[in-house]
């Protein structure tokens, strides 16, 4: 194999290590209550009873046979959310979908820290999201 072509599977490979499934907050927390997403660090803060929609997206498609498990539901309940394929993702970035979009639905429950294990098919993704409930 060639230096060049080497350096390109080399590239290819490191590109390709890089990419997981990205999270992004569908909706925000009523006035005094708490509902917020680090899509980077893979953390969620939530008051307890509040809802918060996360949808997961993998090179700006839906996450494939996407699923989700809660470490302990009484402190976050996690279920699947089934937004209208009508309605916009992020206006500036997204036109309306035409496919159904990978939506987890949030709980807050009693105060602690839980762990969200999201799973997808694209790129054999698992991503652990850390879950503070507050009081």
């Amino acid at each position: 194999m060639s230096p060049r072509a080497s350096l390109l599977l080399l590239a290819a490979a490191a590109f390709a290590a890089g990419c997981e499934p990205s999270l992004i907050a569908l909706t925000v927390a009523p006035p005094t209550a708490v509902a917020e997403l680090d899509s980077t660090e893979k953390d969620v803060r939530l008051s307890e009873g509040i809802a918060l929609a996360i949808e997961c997206t993998y090179r700006n498609s839906p996450c494939e046979n996407a699923t989700a498990t809660s470490s302990d539901p009484d402190i976050v309940r996690v279920m699947p959310g089934f937004v209208d394929l009508l309605a916009p993702g992020d206006a500036y970035q997204r036109y309306p979908a035409d496919e159904p979009r990978s939506v987890f639905i949030f709980v807050g429950g009693k105060p602690g820290d839980a762990t969200v294990t999201l799973t997808s098919t694209d790129a054999n993704a698992t991503i652990d999201v850390k879950v503070l409930s507050l009081p």
